[in-house]
């Protein structure tokens, strides 16, 4: 009996340390994820001067962003890259209920790209858009906690290109109890897995 109440005992033993290793780890990875958000780039409160304007498709909040920009600088141009197949400007505008001067804008000024499909697929699209418009300098416009993995991309498809980021926050991640939000912690966690996954890659590429 002694020798069973001594396995039974180390077993127990072992079985806390490890629950606290979990939680530890656990507490480890969530402390990163919420440096990544609390250090996300903040929405800018001047307005950029550019040759053109890229905006990547994910929201509203994004075009409207870009959409105010390209009305504050009549002489850039706006690339929305990643609109899904089928998307045309009528439906846009009848979609996001654009005013009579953002459509004027949409029609007039703005290129709408089809074939990127992700974050690489964009900066690809905006090395074409650039070199075809001769731009030397972009506004990249995304959501902020997208912005870190963005502008890794986006540095790398055009070095020679001044890029000044215009982080947009999305309104349902606005209030400061997003750590409440089941949903908002998987959104933001899955962003800097793959932040960190690009920052990995993009590191391990320089290296060999």
């Amino acid at each position: 009996m002694p020798a069973t109440d001594s396995t039974l005992t180390a077993r127990l033993q072992v079985t806390a340390q490890m629950l606290v290793l979990i939680l530890l780890a656990l507490s480890f990875a969530i402390s990163l994820v919420q440096h990544f958000v609390l250090t996300l780039p903040t929405q800018t409160k001047t307005t950029p001067e550019a040759d053109g304007i890229i905006v990547l498709t994910g929201g509203q909040a994004r075009l409207n962003a870009g959409l105010d920009l390209l009305s504050q600088s009549p002489m850039s141009d706006l690339l929305l890259t990643g609109v899904g197949s089928g998307i045309t400007k009528p439906i846009i505008a009848q979609s996001y209920r654009l005013s009579s001067a953002d459509i004027a804008n949409l029609n007039c000024c703005i290129e709408l790209e089809f074939i990127a499909k992700d974050t690489k697929g964009n900066a690809r699209a905006a090395r074409r858009w650039v070199d075809e418009k001769q731009h030397s300098s972009i506004i990249l416009v995304t959501a902020h906690y997208h912005m870190p993995r963005a502008l890794l991309e986006f540095e790398q498809a055009l070095p020679d290109i001044t890029i000044i980021p215009y982080p947009v926050i999305p309104p349902d991640l606005r209030e400061s109890a997003w750590f409440t939000s089941w949903q908002k912690w998987r959104l933001l966690t899955r962003e800097y897995l793959k932040y960190q996954w690009r920052r990995a890659s993009r590191l391990f590429t320089a290296l060999f």
